[in-house]
């Protein structure tokens, strides 16, 4: 039992928490891909969160896509 926070695994506001081992991180936001945590990978490798590609142009970008505008030519 942790003595700062009474906890048996120490929750991440205590001092002595240590935050678990990760391999993969978010292209987004930088942050790790856990366990139980849902994510989406692109064609070159990258890893993103699934809460993190909030909108449809933010799912285009991650993919590689260019959004383009239409112009007369």
């Amino acid at each position: 039992m942790c003595e700062i926070c009474g906890f048996e695994k120490c929750p991440s506001s205590c001092p002595n928490y240590i935050p678990p081992k990760t391999t993969y991180y978010c292209s987004i936001c930088n942050e790790g891909i856990y366990d139980g945590e849902e994510y989406i990978e692109n064609d070159i490798g990258e890893y993103a969160h699934w809460e993190c590609v909030n909108y449809g142009r933010d799912l285009v970008r991650f993919l590689g896509y260019d959004i383009k505008t239409m112009e007369e030519r």
